[in-house]
């Protein structure tokens, strides 16, 4: 592929990222243009504009730029030979009389504003006729006439564009020089010995094109239509348009030799990926790294503190907040503590379609004692139990579906039951989130340094002949972006930049030991516990932790009957199998289905050379 080309494509998908290439409603077709321009015997200008367009039903304009000391007058407007009238609105956008036009000035610039009738919005050719005084410039030795014949405010591409100047007389072709620019603009350049001529194809948006032409003062009979300078300016001329074409072509072989060298690849991708790499490298070996303890034990066989088992997962996992598995954990504590009343019940359970029936175990709860100072996730659970308890009780297997009957609310209290658990975490101090505070400082400061160098590139980015110090501003500014990306994508994952403080991660090790030995007891050779307590506790914390179905299959390996009876959260089954078997719900069903309820909702001449910038003329227009 062209170096050229794959230039373009990297600005076009940048540009198009950030919207850059959106193209406004009602936006004209641009068909083709031609200019002619007259360098009258005063040194005055006389230009006309032939410009074919659609897309426009009711209006057109164009905005033509002056200089200081250049003047415009004999304004016309005309349509295949039919000449509008001058008058009406110069408002765009403003319906008009069909053939009038009129003009005033904008700023530094004559607006030209026409108005016609066009239904169909097919292509209309309008031509704009005006006389351009103190343009050409005449020093003592030559005239230099240097024209935009299209301007670089254009918002549409134009597919040809044909030019034309006109010297005062004819002359020998060696003895005045023209040149057309920018050399990126696709186009050549004829001489005659009346005229310069231009043709050029495929005039991108924004794009300006001037033609230049230096032929001997002694071709003007007075210069009262020009701009008039002292001494000698040809070789200055000449030297500066050698310049700019040496200047393009410097440019052209240094993005070809970078873009071709396998070093530029390797040097960019270690700018884009390496610093952001190495803050997040170094924000981990500084703050995201548990500090040591002196603890060595891998099981823990009972609760290491009286941490609530709504806290305890956020404490192992560095998190901080808590969801449906530390509310069903509340819920079975709740229990344990007394403020509910469980009874162990059977009931009624089709399967099949409704073909079989079965009894199944539940849990019946009934209101208990209140709790003294109970945590504030404690009444968020409570508030929404107590209505479906009522005064007569309910099953545990119910609860489902009567949260579901009042979702909204119950959602709202679900977030109050999160929130307080959030607070409770913030309060405790358990973590250390300075790392946080550096990704973020640092990712902005990455994104800001590649932000200023990307958009200074874009911004003075030439589509057809990029210069170097252009392309590496982007270049650069991408590198940057991407590490800025890098790092506040690591501000994403926690275990990166929050760490525990000491004595938080000397408790945090021990949850971790007693939940490891709630998931390998059922098939650890070792002395069941003997309090009903210390195995309710177990499950509780089992919920919390999500690993509720291993300590059911511990307590059916290891509890003894007559401890189970006397449990309040432990059922039996019909069929005899302790806390298993057929039952009304499992915990790990029950915990996402309050979830689920809880939710606040479902689912020969000569070439182009460096030129550019031309003066005068140029500017753009539209139509509407």
């Amino acid at each position: 592929m062209n170096h050229k080309l794959r230039w373009i494509g990297v600005i076009a998908l940048f540009a198009l990222v950030l919207g850059l290439t959106a193209v406004p409603a009602g936006a004209i077709t641009l068909e083709s243009a031609v200019v002619n321009a007259q360098v009258q015997r005063d040194g005055a200008l006389a230009v006309s504009e032939q410009i074919t367009m659609s897309d426009v039903f009711h209006g057109g304009y164009r905005d033509i730029p002056m200089r200081e000391g250049e003047l415009i007058d004999q304004v016309t407007v005309s349509e295949h030979g039919r000449a509008y009238s001058y008058g009406g609105s110069t408002e765009l956008g403003s319906i008009g009389d069909p053939g009038t036009y009129a003009t005033t000035h904008v700023g530094d610039a004559l607006r030209v504003v026409w108005h016609f009738d066009n239904p169909s919005g097919g292509p209309r050719t309008f031509t704009i006729a005006y006389r351009f005084r103190g343009l050409a410039v005449a020093y003592n030795d030559v005239v230099d006439v240097n024209l935009n014949v299209w301007g670089d405010a254009w918002s549409a591409s134009l597919p040809s564009l044909h030019a034309t100047m006109r010297l005062p007389k004819p002359i020998a072709i060696g003895s005045y020089r023209v040149w057309a620019g920018p050399v990126w603009v696709r186009g050549v350049v004829d001489k005659t010995p009346a005229a310069a001529i231009l043709q050029a194809t495929s005039v991108p948006s924004h794009q300006l094109v001037d033609l230049r032409v230096v032929f001997p003062r002694s071709l003007l009979a007075s210069t009262t239509g020009a701009k008039v300078e002292p001494g000698n300016a040809l070789a200055q001329i000449v030297e500066r348009e050698k310049a700019d074409y040496t200047a393009w072509d410097r440019d052209r072989r240094k993005i070809a030799r970078y873009e071709s060298s396998l070093h530029t690849w390797l040097a960019l991708l270690l700018l884009a990926f390496g610093p952001g790499l190495a803050v997040v490298g170094l924000v981990y070996a500084r703050f995201g790294r548990e500090p040591r303890v002196d603890y060595d034990r891998r099981y823990e066989q009972e609760p290491p503190s009286d941490l609530a088992p709504a806290l305890v997962p956020a404490l192992t996992q560095e998190r901080s907040g808590a969801g449906t598995n530390e509310f069903t954990a509340t819920l079975f504590d709740l229990i344990r503590r007394g403020r509910y009343k469980a009874e162990h019940v059977t009931n009624e359970k089709s399967t099949w379609g409704g073909l079989r029936k079965e009894q199944v175990a539940d849990l019946k709860l009934t209101q208990g004692k209140a709790l003294d100072s109970p945590t504030p996730w404690e009444n968020a659970v409570t508030e929404i139990a107590d209505p479906i308890v009522g005064e007569k009780g309910e099953l545990l297997s119910h609860f489902q579906e009567r949260i579901a009957e009042d979702r909204a609310k119950n959602a709202e209290r679900f977030q109050e039951f999160t929130s307080s658990v959030k607070d409770e975490i913030v309060k405790s101090g358990w973590y250390s989130n300075l790392g946080l505070t550096v990704l973020l400082v640092a990712g902005g400061i990455l994104l800001l340094v590649g932000a200023i160098p990307f958009f200074y590139g874009v911004e003075r980015f030439r589509v057809n002949a990029p210069r170097f110090n252009d392309v590496a501003a982007i270049a650069l500014g991408v590198c940057a972006v991407i590490s800025g990306l890098i790092a506040a994508a690591a501000a994403t994952k926690v275990p990166l930049w929050r760490a525990r403080k000491k004595p938080a991660q000397l408790v945090a090790v021990r949850w971790s030991a007693f939940r490891r030995y709630l998931n390998d007891f059922p098939r650890l050779d070792e002395a069941p516990p003997a309090s009903i307590a210390l195995w309710e506790s177990y499950l509780v914390y089992g919920i919390a932790f999500g690993i509720a179905d291993r300590v059911l299959q511990a307590a059916q390996l290891h509890m003894p009957e007559e401890l189970h009876n006397q449990s309040s959260i432990y059922w039996i089954s019909p069929s005899g199998d302790l806390g298993s078997g057929a039952s009304a719900f499992a915990i790990s069903d029950l915990s996402s289905g309050l979830g689920s309820a809880m939710s606040p909702s479902s689912g020969g001449g000569g070439g182009f050379g460096g030129g550019g910038g031309g003066g005068g003329g140029g500017g753009g227009g539209g139509g509407w």
